[in-house]
């Protein structure tokens, strides 16, 4: 059965200063299937060129294992995260196409009184070349 929940995700790329940290929230639906979790949503990304606010449909995938994040629309990717493992996808935008490697150090979950929360530990690379170290943090909340 699905259900409406509030979907909270910040995070940082790399950890020097000078680095902004960004946040999603968004409304979305979560639910329960072959014993794994999947949570929907929609993030709203800028404006394209003909002006018009644009959104990309986010699906998280989580298993007791791994996760992954796989996103359709004007950005395109599936990323999957499994500790200690390196995977590679490709990341399409409207201005092109990277070869991404994310290997991930740690996957943390922890169940919340109305929801859970999720913190993701990646080194990213683009293009063979280490670019930073990264977290994010997912909450989803009932």
């Amino acid at each position: 059965m699905k259900q409406e929940v509030k979907v909270t995700i910040s995070g940082i790329q790399g950890q020097t200063q000078g680095n902004e940290q960004v946040e999603v929230v968004s409304v979305g639906q979560m639910y329960e299937k072959d014993n794994n979790t999947y949570v929907t949503y929609d993030e709203v990304v800028d404006e394209g060129e003909n002006g018009l606010v644009q959104a990309v449909r986010n699906l998280l995938k989580i298993s007791e294992d791994q996760v992954e994040v796989i996103k359709k629309g004007p950005v395109k990717s599936h990323m999957v995260f499994v500790p200690e493992q390196t995977t590679y996808t490709y990341y399409s935008t409207p201005a092109g196409e990277l070869e991404v490697g994310i290997h991930t150090r740690s996957i943390d979950r922890k169940k919340e009184p109305h929801g859970f929360s999720l913190r993701l530990w990646y080194d990213l690379e683009m293009n063979q070349t280490f670019i930073s170290s990264c977290y994010v943090d997912i909450a989803v909340e009932t």
